[in-house]
C-alpha cells in the first residue's frame, strides 16, 4: 500500500510527493506556480548558506517572501559551523517557516571544497550530527531534516550510518538522493542502498533521483520502502508532476497535462509576475532561463526557444509568445511536454529569486 501522507515531526503534508530545492529555479515566482498546480505536499526555497545569510552575503532574493509566503514552506541550509547553523534555524523559526533542512548531499566543488559543506560531511557523521543539533536547539518547534547522498562515492557509502547520527541528534526525516557525490548526476539511482537508509532508521525517509512520472514514483516507493518522495529537474520539465503523483497515490485517475495554449498563458503570467516584481529589463532577463524550457519536445519549437532567450525586455518577450504559431492540431500528442528538460547537472548555486 503506497502512501497518501507524510508526518515530519508535528507537520502533516497533504501529499507524500516534495518539491526540491534547486538553486537559481525554486525562487517564489515559481515556487507559486507549483503551489497553484497542486498536488506538491511540501515546497522548498533555494538552498541558503547559514553564514551568508547572517553576515548579509548571501542574495537579497534568496529568502524573498518568505515571511508571506504560503506554508507549507520548507528553507534548507548549508554550512559547516554549528553556531551559524544554530542562528539560522533560530532566525527562520521566528520566520515560522514549516520544515527546516540541512543539505548533506551538494556534490558542488565550490560547496564541497573551499566551504568543505555538502557532501563532503558525508564522510563525517559525527560533524553531521553536531550540526543537526544545533539547528535542532535554534529550530525550537519547527522540525528539522536532512538531504543526504549515498556518500561521497560507493567506496565509502557511509548513508546509514549518517542518517542514524542524524536520527540521534534530532532529526525529524531524512530525504536521501540515490546517487554518491562523484557520480553527480549521470548514473541511474540506487533505490537498493535508499532501501537500505530506510532500514537503518525510524524517522520517515524520502527518495529522490530518477522521479519523473507516476511510474517511477511507484517504484521508487516499492522498492525503497521509502515514506515519500521528492522531485527536482522534473519539476522544471513537467510542474503539473506533483498533481500526477499525489493522484495516484490517493487511488484517483491521473488528471491531463495542460493543453499547448494553457501552456502559453502559464508562460505569460510567469513572465507577467517576475516583470512586476523585478522591473521589465530584469525580469525578462530572470525568465529567460524559465522561458527556454517550454513547449519542450513540441516539433517546430526550437526556434522559438531559441528567440525568447534572446528577449531583453518585456516588449520583445510577449512579441515571440504572440508569434508562435503551433497549435494542438500542429502537434498532435504534445499538450503533454512543457520545459526543456536538463539531462546536466543542475547546480546548488544560482540567481536571486523572485515572484510578486
Amino acid at each position: 500500500m503506497q502512501p497518501a501522507s507524510l508526518s515530519i515531526g508535528p507537520l502533516t503534508l497533504s501529499a507524500p510527493v516534495l518539491s526540491a530545492p534547486i538553486a537559481g529555479f525554486t525562487d517564489l515566482v515559481f515556487r507559486g506556480i507549483l503551489r497553484d498546480l497542486g498536488g506538491c505536499g511540501l515546497i522548498y526555497t533555494e538552498m541558503v548558506n547559514a553564514a551568508g545569510w547572517i553576515d548579509g552575503s548571501m542574495p537579497p532574493g534568496r529568502l524573498r517572501g518568505v515571511e508571506e509566503e504560503p506554508r507549507p514552506l520548507g528553507v534548507q541550509l548549508w554550512d559547516r559551523e554549528p553556531a551559524m547553523i544554530e542562528e539560522a534555524a533560530r532566525r527562520l523559526a521566528d520566520l515560522r517557516v514549516s520544515v527546516i533542512d540541512l543539505n548533506f548531499g551538494c556534490p558542488k566543488k565550490r560547496i564541497m571544497g573551499k566551504h568543505a559543506a555538502g557532501a563532503t560531511l558525508l564522510r563525517d557523521p559525527s560533524t553531521v550530527g553536531k550540526l543537526v543539533a544545533a539547528a535542532v536547539r535554534g529550530a525550537g518547534a519547527v522540525p528539522v531534516t536532512a538531504k543526504i547522498r549515498l556518500g561521497a562515492s560507493l567506496a565509502c557509502p557511509t548513508a546509514p550510518e549518517v542518517a542514524r547520527s542524524a536520527e540521534a541528534n534530532g532529526a525529524a526525516a531524512i530525504t536521501v538522493h540515490g546517487r554518491t557525490a562523484d557520480q553527480h548526476y549521470g548514473v541511474p539511482c540506487h533505490l537498493g542502498k535508499i532501501a537500505e537508509v530506510v532500514r537503518s532508521v525510524s524517522i520517515p525517509v524520502i527518495a529522490n533521483g530518477d522521479i519523473h512520472d507516476t511510474a517511477s514514483a511507484l517504484q521508487t516507493l516499492r522498492e525503497t520502502g521509502a515514506a515519500g518522495v521528492m522531485v527536482a529537474r522534473e519539476a522544471l520539465t513537467r510542474p503539473w508532476v506533483f498533481r500526477e503523483i499525489a493522484a495516484v497515490l490517493r487511488g484517483e485517475p491521473v488528471p491531463p497535462p495542460p493543453t499547448l495554449a494553457e501552456q502559453r498563458l502559464l508562460l505569460l503570467r510567469h513572465h507577467a509576475a517576475m516583470v512586476a516584481l523585478e522591473g521589465d529589463r530584469w525580469g525578462t532577463i530572470l525568465m529567460r532561463k524559465f522561458a527556454v524550457r517550454y513547449l519542450a519536445g513540441v516539433p517546430g519549437a526550437r526556434p522559438f526557444r531559441d528567440r525568447i532567450a534572446r528577449a531583453a525586455n518585456g516588449e520583445e518577450f510577449r512579441a515571440e509568445v504572440d508569434a508562435m504559431a503551433l497549435s494542438e492540431e500542429d502537434c498532435p500528442g504534445s499538450s503533454r511536454y512543457t520545459f526543456l528538460r536538463r539531462r546536466t547537472e543542475i547546480g546548488c548555486s544560482g540567481d536571486p529569486a523572485a515572484r510578486p
